[in-house]
């Protein structure tokens, strides 16, 4: 479900697209610079460290939202209703 939510985000915002596209351009520069293997390892690591926190955060950062969304829901009274289901009237 998040991921299918991040993929829309991704392809619908201009600055993730822009991102994207510097993204390819520097990875292009990286690949072809003659650098030595440790030292490449060393910042690979490094950027798939980078990336792993940054998508963990954004993960519980979207569940602390959401989070937020059901205690205000509660607060207004819109998700204690113990007596009756939520309904959709049709008519």
């Amino acid at each position: 479900m998040m991921g299918e939510r991040r993929q829309k985000i991704f392809e619908s915002d201009e600055y993730i697209q822009q991102d994207n596209g510097d993204l390819d351009y520097l990875e292009e520069r990286y690949s072809s610079l003659k650098i030595p293997y440790v030292i490449r390892r060393v910042v690979d690591d490094y950027i798939a460290c980078l990336e792993s926190r940054d998508e963990r955060y954004a993960d519980m950062s979207y569940v602390a939202g959401m989070g937020d969304a059901i205690s205000l829901l509660t607060k207004m009274g819109m998700l204690n209703n113990q007596e009756q289901p939520l309904s959709i009237n049709a008519e």
